[in-house]
């Protein structure tokens, strides 16, 4: 049975349907109402109506083993006002780590294009910053993650899927020097790519099958050149080799499978995807958060660990902060932090009106009572919308 089939599911009424929902199915299975297959998640209520007929009835909804059911939380929540003031707080010191980190990957990646051996070791201390970073404020990391996605593709990826990795790392459990080599592992995973020549690692289109063989190599480039130096931990070295095996066994080097792909590895191949889908390349537009984890959800279980996709799901969310929604009554908003008792309902900040002019800025939680009327019902493109996301982040201090 493939694995976006699993888990525990839900019959709901077609009008109780909200995005960020991931539905199985709809229709009762009779001639005059068959069952129809849809295993997406609904990221708008434009895709209520897209993917769920009028005169739907039934609809089979996916409510664990996914990420988005919802659960009940304890304490006060925070205000939007105070997840504003909050992330402003944070980004500066954000902003400064992702400078140090894409410092240190430029070099590292220079010097393995020049021949010279880099130790991995090395990078101890800029993983740690990004620790204590994202432990202190992982949305302020987020943000900047997205805002970021158009520079240096080659070098903020590396950045990129190191935070993923080891947000993911924590939710899985992981903590001290096992956290802090997962992230050095995840910051190297392509440290083998400053091997394969530019006119294919830039190449604007898709690859011949001899240049898609060399692309290949990388992983295994990687661990040769990491295991020429000396005292590197062996969880770092099979990170960085099995990034691109697959849990159903048809990944690369190897072809190995399930919990025979470490951990590390496992983590590590969706933070990389996850990163490559929602950036810009040469030759494709970015996805949306939502359109990424669609996607990758079809694949939970062949390419993913189950475990590892559904709690990534639950960390980064269909709006993860940093991303753009539109509201229900047009205005456009940045989204501050995830609400994870009702990830359907993140806390924004309202910036521009229905014609992408800026506006008196307003902070929301959607999912307050006294905003009870007002939703997202769309994830735009920034730059579809002709916003310049270099400057985005300066809405938010």
């Amino acid at each position: 049975m493939e694995s976006h089939m699993e888990g525990r599911s839900k019959i709901l009424k077609k009008d109780q349907v909200r995005p960020g929902m991931f539905v199985r199915k709809y229709g009762v299975g009779t001639f005059d109402d068959p069952l129809v297959t849809v295993n997406r998640i609904i990221a708008s209520s434009e895709d209520i109506a897209k993917y769920i007929p009028d005169e739907t009835e039934e609809v089979e909804i996916v409510v664990t083993g996914y990420g988005f059911e919802c659960v009940e939380t304890s304490g006060e929540q925070r205000t939007a006002e105070q997840a504003a003031n909050d992330l402003a707080e944070a980004l500066p010191e954000a902003r400064r780590i992702h400078r140090e980190s894409l410092r240190y990957v430029r070099r590292f990646m220079d010097d393995v294009r020049a021949g010279r051996i880099v130790d991995p070791g090395d990078a101890e201390p800029v993983v740690g910053a990004v620790i204590d970073n994202v432990s202190g404020n992982s949305s302020a990391a987020l943000t900047l993650s997205f805002l970021k996605r158009f520079d240096e593709y080659t070098y903020t990826h590396c950045i990129n899927v190191q935070l993923f990795a080891i947000l993911l790392g924590m939710a899985m459990g992981l903590e001290g020097d096992e956290l802090r080599r997962l992230g050095v592992s995840a910051l190297f995973h392509d440290v083998g790519k400053g091997k394969v020549p530019l006119s294919v690692l830039n190449k604007p289109g898709r690859l011949t099958d001899d240049e898609f063989r060399v692309m290949k190599n990388h992983s295994m480039l990687g661990l040769k050149m990491l295991s020429q130096v000396r005292g590197v931990n062996n969880d770092i070295l099979r990170g960085v080799v099995e990034h691109h095996e697959r849990f159903d066994g048809k990944g690369y080097p190897q072809g190995i499978s399930g919990d025979e792909i470490h951990v590390f590895g496992r983590i590590i191949a969706v933070a990389d995807v996850y990163d490559a889908l929602t950036s810009v390349r040469v030759y494709k537009k970015a996805m949306t958060p939502s359109q990424a984890l669609a996607n990758m959800y079809k694949w939970n279980g062949t390419d993913f660990d189950p475990e590892c996709m559904r709690k990534f799901i639950a960390i980064v969310g269909i709006y993860p902060p940093g991303s753009m929604v539109q509201l229900s009554d047009r205005r456009y908003a940045i989204v501050l932090e995830t609400n994870h008792h009702a990830p359907d309902k993140p806390k924004v900040k309202v910036l521009f009106d229905k014609r992408v002019q800026p506006v008196l800025s307003e902070c929301i939680d959607l999912a307050a009572e006294s905003y009870k009327g007002l939703k997202v019902v769309s994830q735009p493109d920034p730059t579809d919308l002709g916003v310049d996301l270099k400057l985005l982040s300066g809405f938010l201090v």
